[in-house]
């Protein structure tokens, strides 16, 4: 994009006929962000020459003091045969507001000063040669002080500003922009320099931004109306409002798809702030997917999924007696599917009634106070479900949490329930082996028998081993449970319960239908008052979780801290059989242990250093024992989902005292080339001390199409995000088609609000020559023609702009115009960044990808191509 010289009554320094500079071709320049908010050419015919700089108070906020400084920049133009000498800036009235003079700044053939201004005020600037020199020059004014190119100083300059200090012109991270003082070199004065200015900003650009690379704020476009959190109705509208902008007035524009099928054209209604589609919704799962345009030809995309429902399900709560609970009762109701997908509410009446459910399997949650719990699962058809808030149970004095003892110990009842050897890797074949069609009507489920016990001892259930695993089954339709109360000893610090989920559904081929057979397992404290939970299904695990031909996922942990003075502790298991009697499903636990350990880790991103810190808690007095933490890539939060080998590890020696120690830093280097699926990393001392942190994430604002974006792009962007320790970023922009910038280019140049002439000048301003050549393409398809026959022959005019794009070469018409096949074009919003975090990320960006552009001066974001 050509970038105009802006004529501003707020700095007058241009002379007739000269022509004005991009930017100043100086050692100033460093990569391509500068603070540089105005750029004057002349000519120095003699010793000196005095310039009128008239400053305007709107473009400008001040320092506490009603000031700014602004730094000056002489440099000799290209083969210029100028060599600059002083520069002073002084009132009308003759008063000198400049200083210190560097008439030998760093640099080739420049000279620099800072002058004190107070905007609303007019001053003369005395440009003078050495050595009796003349020529070409060009003058350059920007905020001192503002070390990292963003038009402002503030804490973020004086952090970038600290982090170079002690380098040197001719070292490879030296800054000018840092060295506010112009020596040469980085240090205590030119943070002074900074500190003057704080508060110092300017609202004044060298660049005419083309409005088509001027993304939309992250929340422009947004769902409206419909909640992708909550339960919505079926006969709901999907509805999306845009804001900061206006829809294009062409119905053709917006299109709108709901899981992959498009929404005809007759239900979607569209004004200048808002397209709403009617009758759009299913029962279920709706991937709703839009597609636009605004007015001014900006790409507009939103993909969000929401669930609607026509189920009213009545939930009753009661306690153990089967008597309703009056006090009060937190009740909620989730996807199993997406258990982030919810409604909640409290009840005294012992009942409440959530509309709008799905026809899917939902787990009903209930909580009050003393720890009571209640949970079950259902399919929303059923109209109606009885929760029973569990109490805590009798504590049983058989210590039997190996199952070494059988099921002693634990509240069995009628479930059942089989005690057999452990088995470590993937249990024995559910029975089946060919994929089954789902059907209304299925026929019985092969058995699901556990290894056989040995009952030889006498004792039913028991085994003369100890590495026993409990299994609990599924029979008819329907929930089996069982539970275990005991006491723990002092000095025990957590809980921890393994287990995995069975279910002949997946060899079946039934995952995905209406027979999401689910489990539950949960841990309660009396003393503690705490509670750790998992209740999930067959569709909510995901396919991958499962070994396709036995059903059974990997083992699974749930870990709850508890009272080290001692504590009674409740585990509660449930399983069930979900739309009729057959496929059975298991519980199968392996043991539930009493956790003596003393290291609690604990992870966070450091976006002022990068990568991660780790921290630690050594309880219970100093370490009695040396223990380890490592970290690992993870597909979750806990120690189940750890992916191979650790990332990192650190020693903790025996000795350590009690408290909390660290940061660790975990350098962001070594956080690239993240295993498939990762979502977290967990830092663990042992399987039931885990300090877990959520992986980087990329976001995508309303222009970006995230369709266009390659997974390898997203692996660069992340392997940087990382190195910086900048746990979001989000994607500002991406590729338009040539197409795309057709169309956009004709919609600007047939804009209503001007005549077409003038819109012709306007787009010729805005592009460089291979832009140029697209409108003039334009200027001849249309000469003659009245804007009516113009539009009406829209078709035919776009195909010839089209064609001149590709003969230019996209990325000739607009950095944003690219084939995504070919290349990936990306903008990532620089304002997520802290100083120190930008520089990381662009230290670590910039040599993975084909083009770097530092467009936070114009655009607040860093420029990617990919190819």
């Amino acid at each position: 994009m050509r970038r105009a010289f802006v004529v501003s009554a707020a700095l007058c320094l241009v002379l007739p006929g000269v022509p004005a500079l991009a930017a100043p071709a100086t050692e100033h320049d460093h990569g391509e962000a500068n603070p540089v908010f105005a750029v004057r050419t002349g000519e120095l015919t003699g010793p000196e020459g005095v310039v009128a700089f008239d400053t305007l108070a709107d473009d400008y906020t001040t320092t506490a003091d009603g000031q700014v400084l602004v730094g000056f920049v002489l440099a000799a133009a290209e083969e210029s045969s100028l060599d600059p000498g002083v520069i002073h800036v002084r009132t009308r009235d003759g008063r000198n507001v400049s200083g210190p003079h560097r008439p030998e700044a760093p640099g080739h053939a420049s000279s620099f000063t800072i002058a004190t201004l107070s905007p609303g005020s007019g001053y003369d600037v005395t440009l003078r040669s050495q050595r009796g020199t003349a020529g070409a020059y060009q003058l350059s004014a920007f905020l001192a002080g503002d070390a990292n190119s963003d038009f402002q100083v503030n804490q973020d300059d004086l952090v970038a500003i600290d982090a170079l200090a002690g380098t040197a012109h001719g070292d490879p991270t030296y800054s000018p922009w840092a060295d506010a003082d112009g020596n040469g070199k980085i240090n205590a004065a030119d943070r002074q320099v900074a500190g003057k200015n704080l508060g110092a900003a300017t609202r004044l650009r060298l660049d005419a931004l083309n409005p088509l690379d001027e993304p939309l704020p992250a929340d422009a476009l947004t769902l409206d109306g419909l909640s992708p959190q909550g339960f919505n109705a079926v006969s709901a509208p999907a509805a999306f409002a845009l804001a900061g902008a206006e829809f294009h007035d062409d119905p053709a524009e917006a299109k709108l798809t709901v899981n992959g099928q498009a929404v005809p054209a007759d239900r979607i209604s569209l004004t200048p702030n808002r397209v709403t589609a009617s009758g759009a919704l299913v029962n279920g799962r709706n991937t709703i997917t839009f597609t636009g345009v605004d007015s001014i030809g900006r790409p507009l995309y939103h993909t969000t999924t929401v669930w609607a429902g026509v189920n009213n399900l009545r939930v009753d709560v009661v306690d153990q007696t089967g008597a309703p609970v009056t006090d009060e009762v937190t009740v909620r109701v989730s996807l199993t599917d997406d258990q982030d997908v919810h409604t909640e509410t409290t009840t005294s009446t012992g009942r409440a009634t959530f509309a709008n459910v799905p026809s899917r399997t939902v787990l009903v949650k209930a909580t009050a106070s003393g720890n009571r719990l209640g949970t079950v699962g259902l399919h929303a058809g059923q109209g109606s479900v009885r929760v029973t808030m569990l109490s805590f149970g009798q504590a049983s004095s058989i210590a039997n949490n190996d199952f070494s003892q059988g099921a002693a110990g634990w509240d069995v009842g009628s479930a059942p329930v089989s005690i057999a050897p452990h088995v470590e890797g993937i249990p024995g074949s559910a029975g089946v082996s060919a994929q089954a069609a789902p059907d209304e009507t299925r026929a019985e489920g092969p058995s699901m028998t556990p290894a056989k016990a040995d009952e030889s001892n006498g004792t039913p259930g028991a085994l003369n081993i100890v590495d026993n695993d409990l299994t609990l089954s599924t029979t008819v339709e329907g929930e089996q449970a069982i539970s275990r109360t005991f006491t723990t000893e002092p000095e025990v610090t957590a809980i921890r319960i393994r287990y995995r989920f069975v279910t002949s559904e997946v060899p079946g081929g039934y995952f995905g239908s209406q027979y999401n057979d689910y489990f539950r397992v949960a841990l309660r404290s009396q003393q503690g008052g705490g509670a750790s939970a998992e209740a999930n299904s067959m569709n909510g695990l995901g396919l991958g979780e499962f070994h396709y031909g036995s059903g059974a996922t990997g083992w699974r942990d749930l870990t709850l801290p508890v009272d080290q003075d001692g504590d009674t502790i409740q585990v509660d298991l449930g399983v069930a059989n979900v739309g009729d009697g057959a496929y059975d499903s298991q519980v199968v636990v392996d043991f539930v242990e009493e956790v003596r350990d003393q290291i609690s880790p604990t992870l966070a991103w450091n976006n002022t250093q990068g990568g991660l810190d780790l921290t630690y808690t050594v309880e219970n007095g100093e370490l009695e024992q040396a223990g380890r933490i490592d970290v690992y890539w993870a597909n979750g939060p806990g120690h189940a989902n750890r992916l191979g080998a650790p990332v990192f590890s650190h020693a903790v020696p025996a000795g350590t005292a009690a408290g909390q120690h660290g940061p660790v830093r975990i350098a962001g280097n070594l956080l690239a080339g993240d295993p498939a699926g990762v979502t977290h990393l967990v830092a663990t001392s042992s399987p039931s001390r885990v300090g877990a942190v959520a992986d980087v994430r990329v976001n995508f604002g309303p222009n970006a199409n995230a369709g266009a974006v390659r997974a390898a792009t997203i692996d660069i962007i992340k392997d940087s995000q990382r190195a910086a320790g900048q746990a979001a970023v989000t994607i500002s922009s991406t590729a338009r088609t040539p197409a795309d910038q057709a169309r956009a280019m004709f919609q600007n140049l047939t804009n209503a609000a001007r005549p077409i002439a003038t819109n012709v000048q306007n787009q010729l301003a805005l592009y460089a020559a291979a832009g140029d050549a697209v409108v003039n393409v334009f200027v001849a398809q249309t000469q003659g023609l009245t804007r009516q026959q113009i539009l009406a022959n829209a078709g035919t005019i776009q195909a010839a702009m089209e064609q001149e794009i590709n003969d230019q070469g996209p990325q000739n018409v607009s950095r944003h115009c690219a084939d995504p096949n070919v290349v990936n074009v990306a903008d990532i919003g620089a304002g997520a960044f802290t100083a120190a975090g930008g520089t990381l990320f662009v230290n670590a960006i910039r040599p993975r990808v084909t083009r770097f552009l530092d467009e936070r001066a114009s655009n607040n974001c860093y420029h990617i191509e990919v190819q």
